[in-house]
Order: structure tokens, then C-alpha cells, then sequence
């Protein structure tokens, strides 16, 4: 196959004597009693390849099939840089220069590898093989690993994409894919590779011209320009849906009224069309839209034409075609939290996991009530001493604002905990650190399912249900709107209001006081007693007792009844 290295300058004859001189150094530093075994194998090798890059010309089945004495040999050439392997050779042969490398010349560099890649929470039987493929790499290269380049990776793995091993030899794609990402994690906190690995390259986006296929160009030109002024005070997330949104409702235009090619063209009953058609329209997934997929579309049009007419744009058109009443309401559910018997469960199946990111996040969450992406971005120097309480610096989010919250002694001791294991080993300034880069959002969905499970609660908990569930304890235990709504860092207490729905103290209070009165009232209904002891009557005191008793010898008309009979009469 092709080799992507640059070739080297042809070089100088190989002094068979002296070579196998240093192979006889190599066996007696390494350790090996088998001298006389391997340094035939090493003579056999040099007989056939007197030119050592004769070997690297050979057919693969012919390196496959030499002694296993010259195959030790030809292991040497590689670890000494005398010799490069190609690529077939090492997907087929698989050898183990870790192994041989790590016994002489490179036996500090295995070493700090292994310790280093345990500092970062790679296990051994994930380690060795991972420190296999690092060897590898360095053969291939001819190289060392301190000086390897993001070049050099880049090459291997171009090589090794470009390799097709033989039948019945084949390793999975995803596992050499695996243990490059790691080989590069490993070289990134060692302070070789200047930018940390990525497990997997996104999919460039689609360009505009062809999401916006078969859209008149005046009208795509028009929104492009918007989404180009938003894109300046907004977040890309919120310029994306806005221009999905947009293209939903200009796709459907083009497609059912095609004679439409500007803005001044539109009318309201090409908005009311569009608002029938949304109704029945199915999405990706084959179901009908979603209320707040219809609200999102028709709120960002309205926004849309609003904000063209507000900029005094020429192409925005004539006179409002959306008003507020075409949003469709919302419903307004209250958050989901987990009552006090479910919290606990929740913390003690943390406890009973036995892994302690999995207890850190759920403390964390339940007793701070951060937001996932809030824990995730949570740097070594967050917490900080103020006086004698220990505070949380809550890095800048989701609305962009940052906060000091007061942190609880179990969760300060959890975090030095964490700072303990996590050591001194990753190159990065992020609290959680896991296999050498930032914990994942879903790996924090993954610990609070795992708590969830192991606490026994079949239903499905969020890691944001426990933000909703720490503000509803508070509430209930008088804590104050204020004081929550900085606690979890809302901008305004409209925000935190909805926990006041949640547990509303002069609703319970005023219920009890009604409550006890009906209690008499319905004890009575069922002993058939009074509920008060008979006294003298008081003619127009009120009451159940305000009218007089029938005259001796007549007789008392019954009470007339209502029109409107109750629901309950027989």
C-alpha cells in the first residue's frame, strides 16, 4: 500500500555486525535468556533482506511467514528506528511492541503513559492495549512520542482508514478508531499534541443555497440578511431554530403557491392556509406537529415581519399578516419534582452505586439544584472560602449570568474527594474530568438514571427534575421567592413564581381553617349526630336553627323545593 509518511533519504549499507552488536546489547539489557534463539533469527533475517527495505517491499504473506525469531528480530528494527512497519504488517501481525519496547529503551515512557492514563480513569484492561497502539504508532512513524506532531496522527490514521487487512485478521473499524482517540488524549495531557482529541468530526452543515433549493431568491435573500443581524445579538442555537422555522413556512409557500416571489406578494390567507396546513402536516418523525413546534413556527414569522417593518426594510411587507391571537396556548404544566420519600431514595441509591461521579452529580444537583450544563463547566478553583463558609462559583450559563451559591459540607467533601482522584494528571481546568476530557451531558443523564435505579423509583428522572425538586422543598420549608429565584439563577421572579403554584402557603392555610369546620360538619353526616349540644331556641338567630317549631295541633308545610334540583336528589 501507499505509505503517507514522507520517505526517507536512501540510507547508508547496514553494517550487519555492528547491528546485530546492538540486538546482543538489546537481549542482555532486556532481560531475554533465549540469546541464542534470537540472534539466529536476527542472522535469518539479515541473509534474506540484506537491504533492510527490502522487507517493507516483500508481499505481506511472506512477512507473516517468517520465524518467529526473525519476527522478534524485525519487532527490534522497529522500536530502534531502523526499520518502519507498514500498515498491513501491523493490522495482520498485530505484534506487541509494548511489550518489548518497554523492557529496555522505552521503559520510562510505558511507564508514564500507564500512570498517566490511569489518572485520567482509563482502566488497565483498556490501558494496555490502548499503550499497544501507542507503540505502534511510534513504529510507524519512527518516531518517539514526545516527538510526535498532529501531522504525524493525522497521516496514521489516514493510512490506516486506506488499509484493508486480509480476511480472518480484521478488527473492527470502531475499536482501532477507539484507541486512536485515546492514543491522542493521552499525547494531549502528556503536553505533546497541542489541542486535546476529538471522539468523532460533526457532519458539516448543509450549505444555505441548498437547504433553500426551490425558494425565490428574493425572498431567501431577505431572510438570510435577518438571520445575518441576529446571528449578532443572539446564540447560534437560537439563529439555527429561527431559520428552521423560517424555511418551514417558505418551503411550503413555494411549494403550494408558487406565484408568490417576494414578500409584498404575501397575504393573510396565505398565513391562514399555512396555519391549516400545520395542523395536519406530519413532521420527520411521521406524527403530526406538536403544539409548541406550531406555537415556535408561527411566533418566530410574527417576529419576522414585525422586526423587517420595525428596521424600515423596503421587502417587508405591507401590513401585518400575524397577530397574537394566531400563536395557539400554550399549556402551562407545573415542573415535575420528586417528593421527599423519592428524594431520599434517589440519595441513597447514589450511595449504594459504589461510583463516586455518579454520587457527586446527584448530591450536587439535588442539593444546589444547578443546571446539567452548569455542573458539566464547573472549573478545579469553583469553590472558594469566604469567612468560614464555602461558596459555589457558578460559571456563566444558560442566561448568561454568573453566581455564588453556599455550599452544603457533605457536597464540599464530595468535591475534595473528586479533586483527590481526579489528581494532577489532566491538561484541562475543568472539575470533571473523565477519561481525560469534560464530562458529558449525557454521561451526567446516565448517573442520575443509575441513582434512579439503584433507589428503586420506576420513573424516569431528569437531572432537571431535581433543580424542580430542590425549589419545591424550599418553598415548602418558607424559604423565599427571592432567595430562591437567586439561588437558581433566574433573572426575574416571574421565572420562579411557578413553584409558588406548587405548594401555595395561604391556599394550605386557608384550606386547613375551611377544612376544619366541613370536618364537623361531614362528622355529623355520617354518626347522625349533632355536632353542637341542643340549647334554647333564639327566633332569628340565624343559623339551621332560625325557624320557629310548628304550633301544637298544626301541622308544618314541608319546605318548597328549588326549580333546580340537585344533582344529588333521589
Amino acid at each position: 500500500m501507499l505509505d503517507v509518511l514522507a520517505p526517507r533519504r536512501a540510507a547508508p549499507p547496514v553494517d550487519h555486525q555492528a547491528l546485530l552488536g546492538e540486538y546482543a546489547a538489546y537481549l542482555t539489557a532486556a532481560g531475554y535468556r533465549d540469546h541464542k534463539g534470537r540472534l539466529w533469527g536476527a542472522r535469518t533475517f539479515l541473509r534474506r533482506y540484506p537491504d533492510l527495505q527490502d522487507w517493507r517491499a516483500a508481499p505481506l504473506a511472506e512477512q507473516l511467514a517468517l520465524p518467529r525469531n526473525a519476527k522478534y528480530f524485525a519487532h527490534f528494527l522497529f522500536l530502534h528506528h531502523h526499520l518502519r512497519p507498514t500498515m498491513d504488517y501491523l493490522l495482520a501481525a498485530r505484534p506487541h511492541l509494548a511489550l518489548a519496547g518497554q523492557r529496555a529503551r522505552y521503559a520510562e515512557v510505558a511507564t508514564r503513559f500507564r500512570t498517566l492514563g490511569r489518572q485520567l480513569g482509563y482502566a488497565d484492561g483498556v490501558l494496555s492495549p490502548t499503550i499497544h497502539f501507542l507503540f505502534g504508532v511510534m513504529a510507524y512513524t519512527g518516531k518517539s512520542a514526545a516527538a510526535l506532531t498532529a501531522a504525524d496522527l493525522r497521516a496514521f490514521e489516514y493510512a490506516l482508514h486506506a488499509c484493508e487487512p486480509p480476511p480472518g485478521r480484521a478488527i473492527a473499524r470502531r475499536t482501532l478508531t477507539a484507541q486512536l482517540f485515546r492514543v491522542r488524549q493521552l499525547l494531549f495531557h502528556a503536553g505533546i499534541l497541542p489541542e486535546a482529541a476529538v471522539r468523532a468530526q460533526p457532519r458539516p452543515a448543509r450549505a444555505r443555497e441548498e437547504l433553500w433549493a426551490g425558494i425565490p431568491a428574493p425572498i431567501s435573500a431577505v431572510v438570510w440578511r435577518y438571520l445575518d443581524q441576529l446571528a449578532t445579538v443572539r446564540a447560534v442555537d437560537t439563529v439555527t431554530n429561527h431559520e428552521g422555522y423560517l424555511r418551514r413556512f417558505f418551503a411550503w409557500l413555494a411549494r403550494e403557491h408558487p406565484d408568490v416571489r417576494d414578500l409584498h406578494a404575501l397575504t393573510r390567507p396565505h398565513v391562514e392556509a399555512f396555519k391549516c396546513w400545520l395542523q395536519t402536516a406530519p413532521c420527520a418523525s411521521g406524527r403530526p406537529y406538536e403544539r409548541p413546534t406550531i406555537a415556535g413556527t408561527l411566533g418566530t414569522l410574527r417576529r419576522f415581519f414585525q422586526t423587517l417593518q420595525e428596521w424600515d426594510w423596503p421587502e417587508a411587507p405591507a401590513r401585518p399578516l400575524l397577530f397574537a391571537g394566531d400563536r395557539p396556548l400554550l399549556d402551562e404544566p407545573l415542573p415535575r419534582f420528586l417528593d421527599d420519600a423519592a428524594a431520599a431514595a434517589l440519595l441513597h441509591g447514589a450511595r449504594a452505586t459504589g461510583d463516586l461521579f455518579t454520587r457527586v452529580c446527584v448530591e450536587t444537583l439535588l442539593r444546589t439544584g444547578l443546571r446539567k450544563g452548569e455542573f458539566v463547566r464547573l472549573q478545579v478553583d469553583s469553590v472558594v472560602q469566604v469567612g468560614g463558609t464555602y461558596w459555589l462559583h457558578v460559571p456563566l450559563g444558560k442566561l448568561h449570568t454568573d453566581r455564588y451559591i453556599p455550599l452544603h459540607p457533605d457536597i464540599k467533601a464530595l468535591f475534595d474527594r473528586w479533586l483527590a482522584q481526579r489528581g494532577t494528571g489532566p491538561r484541562t481546568t475543568d472539575l470533571f474530568v473523565i477519561h481525560g476530557r469534560r464530562a458529558t451531558l449525557s454521561r451526567v443523564d446516565a448517573a442520575v438514571a443509575r441513582a434512579a435505579h439503584a433507589g428503586g423509583l420506576d420513573e424516569r428522572v431528569s437531572p432537571h427534575r431535581l433543580r424542580h425538586t430542590l425549589a419545591t422543598q424550599a418553598i415548602n420549608r418558607g424559604m423565599s421567592l427571592e432567595a430562591i429565584a437567586a439561588l437558581l439563577g433566574h433573572r426575574s421572579l416571574t421565572m420562579t413564581l411557578v413553584y409558588a403554584r406548587i405548594a401555595n402557603h395561604t391556599v394550605r392555610d386557608q384550606y386547613v381553617a375551611v377544612s376544619a369546620g366541613l370536618d364537623a360538619r361531614y362528622a355529623d353526616a355520617v354518626l347522625g349526630e349533632p355536632a353542637v349540644a341542643a340549647g334554647p331556641f333564639h327566633p332569628g338567630a340565624g343559623g339551621d336553627s332560625a325557624e320557629s317549631p310548628p304550633a301544637p295541633g298544626t301541622t308544618q308545610r314541608p319546605p318548597r323545593r328549588s326549580a333546580h334540583r340537585s344533582t344529588a336528589d333521589p
